[in-house]
C-alpha cells in the first residue's frame, strides 16, 4: 500500500509575521490618534465659534478699564504679568482654547509631494492583506503629515517607501530580510511616537476643557451654556465699570 506523502510546510517567516502584527496595531493606533485629533479640533472650533468672540470683546473691555484706572491713579502701571492669566493666576479659557491652532493653507509643493506619495502607496495597489495593512498605515501617516503641513515628513515617508521590500522584490533574500527588520524598527518607533503624541494631547488645555464638558454633561448641565452666561456677565461688569469711569464702552 502506498504511503501518503508527508506535506512539508515551510516554517513561517517570523519577521514578516511580526511585521504584519505591528502594522495592524499601527493602523489601529493611527486611526485612534486621528480620531482624537479630530474630536479636539472640533471642540476647539465650537469654542471659538460660540464663545471666542465674547472673550475677544471682554479682553478689549478689560484693557480699556485697566488703562482708565491707571490714568485715574486707581491702579499701578503694567508690571509684565502674563497676558493669558487673570488676577488669580489661572489660565483664561480663551487662551486654553487656542492650544490646537489651525495651520496655514498647503503650498503647491506640499500638494504635489502628497499627491505623488498617495499614488505610490495607495492601499488598492496591494497584492495581499499584509501589504494592504502596511499601505494603510503609511497612508494614515502621510495624511497626518499633510494635515500638519510637514513636507519634510512626507518626503521621508516617500524615501522609506522607495527602500521598502515591496519596491525591491528582486533583491537578494538577505537584503529583503534586512529591509523587513528595518521596517519593524520603523513601525515600533512610530508606535512609541504615537503614544507620546496621545499623551501630549491628553495633557493639553483643550483636553482638560473636554473633560470638564463631559463631566458637566454627566451631571446634567451644559458647561458651554454656563461659560457663555459667565462671559456675558463679565462683559456687562466691564461695560458698567467703563461707564463709572466716565468712558463709553
Amino acid at each position: 500500500m502506498t504511503q501518503p506523502l508527508a506535506i512539508q510546510l515551510a516554517p513561517p517567516d517570523v519577521d514578516r509575521v511580526r511585521l504584519a502584527s505591528l502594522e495592524l496595531e499601527l493602523t489601529g493606533r493611527e486611526a485612534a490618534l486621528a480620531g482624537l485629533r479630530a474630536e479636539l479640533h472640533e471642540l476647539q472650533s465650537r469654542y471659538l465659534r460660540e464663545i471666542g468672540e465674547f472673550y475677544a470683546t471682554l479682553t478689549t473691555l478689560e484693557a480699556a478699564v485697566y488703562e482708565a484706572e491707571v490714568r485715574a491713579g486707581i491702579r499701578p502701571p503694567f508690571d509684565d504679568q502674563d497676558d493669558d492669566r487673570d488676577d488669580s493666576g489661572t489660565s483664561r479659557p480663551d487662551a486654553e482654547a487656542h492650544s490646537c491652532s489651525n495651520r496655514g493653507a498647503p503650498s503647491d509643493d506640499l500638494k504635489r509631494v502628497f499627491r505623488d506619495l498617495a499614488k505610490a502607496i495607495h492601499p488598492d495597489l496591494a497584492e495581499d492583506e499584509p501589504a494592504r495593512c502596511r499601505r494603510h498605515s503609511l497612508m494614515a501617516e502621510a495624511n497626518r503629515a499633510y494635515a500638519e503641513r510637514d513636507e519634510d515628513r512626507l518626503r521621508l515617508i516617500m524615501r522609506a517607501w522607495e527602500r521598502s521590500p515591496e519596491t525591491s522584490l528582486d533583491e537578494h533574500p538577505a537584503d529583503d530580510r534586512a529591509r523587513v527588520q528595518q521596517r519593524i524598527t520603523d513601525v515600533s518607533e512610530r508606535l512609541v511616537r504615537i503614544e507620546a503624541e496621545v499623551a501630549d494631547l491628553r495633557a493639553s488645555a483643550i483636553w482638560r476643557l473636554k473633560g470638564r464638558i463631559d463631566e458637566a454633561r454627566q451631571q446634567g448641565w451644559d458647561l458651554f451654556a454656563e461659560m457663555i452666561l459667565q462671559v456675558k456677565r463679565e462683559i456687562a461688569r466691564a461695560t458698567a465699570r467703563l461707564r463709572q469711569l466716565g468712558l463709553d464702552a
